[in-house]
């Protein structure tokens, strides 16, 4: 059978398959840090559940037979976690794919308390290695300080030998 032929026969079997529907659950935009449910509900007993995002196969869940609903949950660990979620069904006998749902767009808007997870983690590692440059620093300069005072306080070479001051010195 040539592709297109193929291409046709997939496209009628998904007709014969009702839409799947997806909810978000929260519904309103989700922090850093939430957890975030996707609900497919399903209008036939499905075997196998796939959820998407941004066309990227993200999970799939074997469903059981007596359930209408499949969750995915998630927690949002970052802002790359936006964007456009959708869900499909397949059915083992005759082995057939659904349409996918509508799509459900996830919004993240920003940080859960003061500090994100990940954001502190960041702070603190930077907080180390500023106090760890700070005293890098501290010990150079006591440590030059140190010889500066050593060697003040050891009697200097004369330039010229003492000899040589008496024969150059003017005589009177």
């Amino acid at each position: 059978m040539p592709l297109a032929g193929w291409c046709l026969v997939a496209a009628s079997r998904a007709q014969h398959l009702l839409r799947p529907s997806l909810s978000l659950h929260p519904s309103q935009g989700v922090s850093l840090g939430d957890t975030v449910t996707l609900r497919c509900h399903l209008p036939h007993t499905a075997a196998w559940v796939q959820l998407w995002f941004n066309g990227t196969l993200r999970s799939d869940k074997e469903k059981d037979k007596e359930q209408d609903t499949v969750e995915f949950s998630l927690v949002v660990t970052n802002l790359e976690d936006t964007g456009t979620y959708q869900c499909r069904y397949q059915v083992s006998e005759p082995l057939w794919t659904s349409s996918m749902s509508d799509p459900v767009e996830l919004v993240v808007t920003g940080a859960k308390g003061p500090f994100p997870r990940g954001n502190l983690v960041v702070a603190v590692v930077r907080g180390c290695a500023a106090v760890f440059v700070f005293c890098l620093g501290l010990y150079f300069v006591l440590d030059a300080r140190s010889l500066w005072t050593q060697r003040d306080e050891s009697p200097e070479p004369a330039l010229f030998p003492v000899s040589f001051l008496m024969q150059v010195s003017p005589q009177q």
